[in-house]
Formats: C-alpha cells, structure tokens, sequence
C-alpha cells in the first residue's frame, strides 16, 4: 500500500484490495501457501524457486527490487532495497539516491554505528523499516523524509519519536511495537494521512509478547481530531474520553489504563464506531472495567479483548453475535460467568482466560461453545480441574493450559474432542506431569513444558485408531 501498487476498487478498502491481489496469486500457484492459522487463514507462504529466480531477473533488469547479502554491492538506480544483515557492519553505497524502500533483515549482532547515519539521496525513500536494528535514536535526517509512507521501529532501542515526526505529512503507517517510546510528541497530531498507528511496550521485554505485558504509550487527547486514523492501538490517552466519540472511522482500538470514571464518554464512543471490528481494552493496574452504559455494540466486531476486573459479564455480550475471537485477563469471572459466556456466543472460535480470568478451583464447561477451535487458559493459581460435558465445543483442536500450578489432571471429558491435535501443558502440578511423563523419568526439567499430539494408528485398517504421545519442549 506504501508503494502505491493498489488500484482503487469502487469503494473497498485498501488492505481486502491487497488480499485480494494476494488470495489471486495462491490460486494461481505463484505463491505457495506453507503454513495455515487453525481458521484456514494463510499464515506463511513462499515462492516456488523457478518463479523466484524468474521474479528476481526481470526485477534486476527493470532494477525493480535488489536483495544484498552484504556480499555484492548494490547497483546505482535501484529503487527497492532489502538487505540482509549478517555481519557486524552495514554499509550502504552510493548508487541509491533513487530509492524508494529500504527493508533491513538483522540476522546477527551488528554494531549500532551502522546506524548512525543514513546516507543523503534518500528524499525519495516511502517505506523504511528497521525492525531490530540496533539503534537507540533516529538519524538527524529523519525530517527530511517527506515522501515517507511507511514507517517501522518494532523491537528497536528508540527512546523518543522526535518532533520532526510532524513533518512527515504523507506518513500512513507509524508502527512501534516493543520500543523503549513511552510518549508521543504532539506533533503526532499534525500527520493526518496517518492510518495505522501501533505503538506499545513491554513490562518485561525479554519475555515474549503477550497481552498482559502490553503497557501503552501516551498520546496527546488531540489524536481524537485525526480523522485519517483507522488503526489506533495500545495506546494510553492523556486526559479524558470525551473527544473518542470523534473517531466514528476507526476500525480497530486498543486502549490502556482505563478506570470506572472513563465509563459514559467511553460507551458512548464506542457504540458510535459502526467500523469497529477489533477492540482492546484493559484497565489501569487493579481498577474495574465498568462497560454497563454501552447501550449497543458496533454490528462487525469480531475480536474483543477485556482485562480488568469484571462485576459480571456485561449485559450487551448477548449481542456479539459475529465476534469469533475473545480473551479475558484479570476479569476473576466465576462458574456461573463462564456458563453465561458460553450461551452467549454462538460464533465464537478462539477463548483465552489468562492471568486469574477464572477465580474458582473447578471450570466446567457444560454446554455451548460449537464453533469453539482453541481455547487457552493460562495464570488461573487456584485452579484444580476443568471439566468438559460430552457435545461442548465439539471442533476444539488446540488446548494451551499454562501455569495452573494447582491443576491436577488432564480435563475431564476431553476423550470426547475427536477433532483435538494438540495439549499445551506447562507449569503444572507435579501430579499431572507424572500421568503424563511417568515416575521413573529423572532427565525431566524442573518445570517440563509438555506437548500432547494426536496420531493416528493406521495398522488396524478396520478400525483406524489415535494415540497421543507427548514430547518434552523445554
């Protein structure tokens, strides 16, 4: 989309142009799907090598795309760059001054001093990424970036967006993810081409990215005038929520360190998003979440992200009707909650209850839950068993069940899951891992992260049987 490829489609949005485009090129085998998402969602793909080297000529000839191992000099004119970095220095010639992408693949360690400085000639550039590249600050001439349409800082060392962030007038997607940013200048405000903006950090970085270590990065209340933005997420509004209700475009929101006073100006905001289709919310560090005043939900929601302390699931939850994604965190929902989800939510295909979601010693699952293909339950300390009637969430395919340190056994009635492939099991009572592993195995790690998979014995061709078998991941 930075590049300018898509055409305009009568009114359709630029990313199911660019699905499309894609989706044409998998049913022509040009690109060959690797690995699907348990929803059949293409999830890696790859080139097959005759169309690569086909692709990689044509594009050298018409200097299209260069890719440099740092073993080759890159040709002048060329205006798609991507370079992969494997040695502790990265140098760029100077036959780039007609660049309009600059792509960085950091294999190794390499040295910051390779980052310094972006050589001059790059007015051109519209799309940079510089995903884990070693660096700690922006080059000087970042401002001069006016053409700039893409913007990628995800995993670097970068403390502070600088204030000439604002001149970057064309800039449509700012993506911060997991930077050392903690707050955005005002001048964010004045990119109004802006329509994806991501921006959070970790509370602990060296632990892999999951939803209870996402801190949001403040913003100005002034965002809200942005017209553009159709992406705003996990970001912490300074000041209050009266001025959301202007951001009636925006399809997915993401919001941190909210309270019980945010309620009205919040609710109201949000039922005027019809475009609504992904939303996160999470409260301010053992606050409530008080969303009763939400009369109407957007009608295309279809992921929904809670965390923070809930009296009750609230009464509009019976109205979610396309939402097929939901993760609760921190929520201390009790059985009779879990049995109010359950009825509530007939489309629902992925449920994660992390971080004391549940408060209880007994989950039971007892009806509801058809369309239900994962469910992971993670951090619930006072968890003993969880219980499965025969008929609930009868296409279940993965289970994660992850530091329930009290849960004593495998849940009852998963015999019942036909269509189960897969039991992550992790930080488990000592009880569990002995069914699992046997008692006499001493080579097993302290805290055994056990993967249960599904087999299928085809010896018996009368009667083809499955078996589980389990394999120590760490």
């Amino acid at each position: 989309m930075a590049e300018g490829f898509l055409e305009q489609v009568n009114d359709a949005p630029p990313e199911a142009v660019a699905e499309s485009y894609l989706m044409e090129l998998i049913s022509r085998s040009l690109l060959l799907v690797t690995m699907r998402n348990h929803f059949g969602r293409p999830k890696a793909i790859k080139m097959h090598d005759l169309i690569r080297e086909f692709a990689l000529s044509i594009s050298k000839e018409e200097k299209l795309v260069a890719v440099s191992d740092e073993k080759k000099g890159e040709e002048s004119g060329i205006r798609r760059y991507s370079i992969e970095v494997k040695d502790k220095e990265m140098k760029l010639g100077n036959g780039t001054a007609q660049l309009r992408s600059l792509i960085i693949f950091v294999v190794d360690e390499i040295s910051k001093s390779s980052f310094n400085k972006l050589p001059s000639g790059f007015k051109l550039l519209r799309v940079l990424d510089l995903e884990k590249a070693p660096i700690n600050e922006l080059p000087s001439e970042f401002g001069h970036l006016f053409n700039l349409r893409y913007l990628n800082l995800t995993r670097t060392q970068v403390k502070v967006l600088p204030k000439s962030i604002g001149k970057l007038f064309n800039l449509q997607t700012l993506v911060l993810k997991n930077t050392k940013i903690r707050k955005l200048p005002h001048e964010i405000v004045k990119l109004q081409n802006l329509h994806y903006l991501i921006a959070y950090y970790l509370k602990n970085p060296d632990i892999d990215t999951n939803l209870e270590l996402v801190r949001g990065v403040h913003v100005p209340p002034s965002i809200c005038m942005m017209k553009s933005l159709q992406v705003l997420a996990h970001v912490r509004v300074l000041g209050t929520f009266s001025k959301l209700k202007e951001m009636t475009q925006l399809t997915r929101l993401g919001l941190y360190g909210l309270t019980e006073a945010d309620e009205k100006d919040l609710c109201f905001s949000i039922e005027r998003m019809e475009r609504l289709y992904h939303l996160t919310l999470t409260a301010s560090h053992g606050a409530r979440i008080k969303m009763d005043a939400l009369l109407s939900v957007p009608p295309y929601l279809e992921r929904l992200h809670l965390s923070g302390k809930l009296e009750k699931v609230p009464h509009w939850f019976n109205t979610l009707l396309n939402l097929n994604r939901l993760s609760l965190q921190d929520t201390e929902l009790r059985e009779d909650h879990v049995l109010s989800l359950s009825q509530s939510l007939p489309n629902l295909s992925y449920l994660n209850l992390s971080a004391n979601a549940f408060e209880g010693e007994r989950l039971c699952f007892v009806e509801g839950f058809q369309k239900l293909k994962i469910l992971k339950i993670r951090r619930c300390p006072q968890l003993h068993e969880i219980m499965m009637e025969k008929g609930v969430m009868p296409g279940l395919q993965v289970l994660h069940v992850l530091r329930c340190k009290e849960l004593r056994r495998l849940p009852y009635g998963w015999e019942h899951l036909t269509h189960l492939v897969e039991v992550r099991l992790y930080d488990v009572s000592d009880e569990l891992v002995q069914s699992i592993c046997g008692n006499g195995n001493g080579d097993l790690p302290t805290t055994p992260y056990i993967l249960l998979t599904r087999t299928d014995d085809d010896d018996d061709v009368e009667e083809a049987k499955s078996k589980w078998v389990h394999k120590i991941l760490s």
